[in-house]
């Protein structure tokens, strides 16, 4: 019966979501999971309206990050054979970031892909950028949680002193192996521990920053907010479909901003 009952729900949202993209249900050959993606994005931003923050990269191009992005694109073998060669070895692409992108008004495209990163962490740059201007770093840890390969970090070591990045994972999507080769390649010092071998060395840091992109929240929601970050950055279509997720960062966070790549929480 709760079967039932699901599917007739999904079916009516299925209508509703079709009666508003109906370009986009035809552009996406009616893939409606990507539909839902935006629909409870654009849900969660105007109700929301107040917090939102246009999507920018206007801050990167005080840098030039050809030499980084040259650095870690050379390394493209070690993440050929990594577990999940699917997303290392297509990060412009991979899953819905980019599409959400394709529906917004942002156009520069030709920029972003200058990054041999995820579009969304583009965006995560430039917020971290505009939050160091604003003097909200205080020489804490920034988290990237996963951190995967550790790329994040090659690019924002252009304007943080990367003695304060660590990047959590717990090696399933890439070898522990893999990570120290493609860091030593690129020339970073950065460390990669699991959730509980950085509690246990650095359970007492201040943490200025988490950064979790491209993951089910759930997973590792909790290991988060245990860690009492001044600011959370999540990719906006993991947040904006989870009411029960959101409840439990509305606990101690408030959003400081949002747009239709990220969302930011600031620690109430």
């Amino acid at each position: 019966m709760n079967k039932l009952i699901n599917y007739a729900k999904w079916l009516a949202k299925i209508i509703l979501i079709f009666v508003n993209y109906p370009l986009l249900a035809f552009k996406y050959n009616f893939d409606f999971q990507f539909l839902n993606t935006l629909y409870m994005n654009d849900k969660f931003i105007s109700k929301n309206r107040h917090a939102y923050n246009s999507l920018k990269i206007n801050r990167l191009s005080n840098y030039d990050f050809s030499k980084e992005s040259k650095l870690s694109e050379s390394n493209q073998g070690i993440l050929d054979k990594t577990l999940n060669s699917e997303y290392f070895s297509n990060l412009h692409n991979f899953g819905y970031g980019l599409k959400v992108l394709e529906t917004s008004s942002f156009n520069n495209y030709d920029y972003l892909k200058k990054f041999h990163l995820y579009p969304a962490n583009v965006f995560v740059l430039d917020s971290v950028s505009e939050l160091m201007e604003e003097g909200h770093l205080e020489d804490g840890v920034i988290l990237d949680y996963p951190s995967g390969i550790g790329n994040l970090f090659l690019y924002l070591n252009k304007f943080v002193e990367n003695v304060n990045f660590i990047g959590i994972d717990n090696f399933e999507q890439i070898s522990r192996e893999d990570i120290n080769e493609y860091q030593k390649n690129v020339g970073s010092t950065c460390k990669t521990l699991t959730f509980e071998e950085y509690l246990k060395s650095y359970e007492n840091n201040k943490v200025d920053i988490i950064v979790s992109i491209e993951l089910n929240l759930d997973l590792i929601i909790e290991n988060i907010l245990s860690l009492r970050a001044n600011f959370l950055i999540f990719e906006t279509m993991y947040i904006s479909r989870q009411k029960n997720l959101l409840n439990k960062i509305y606990t101690d966070y408030s959003l400081y901003s949002v747009n239709e790549s990220i969302s930011i929480f600031k620690r109430s």
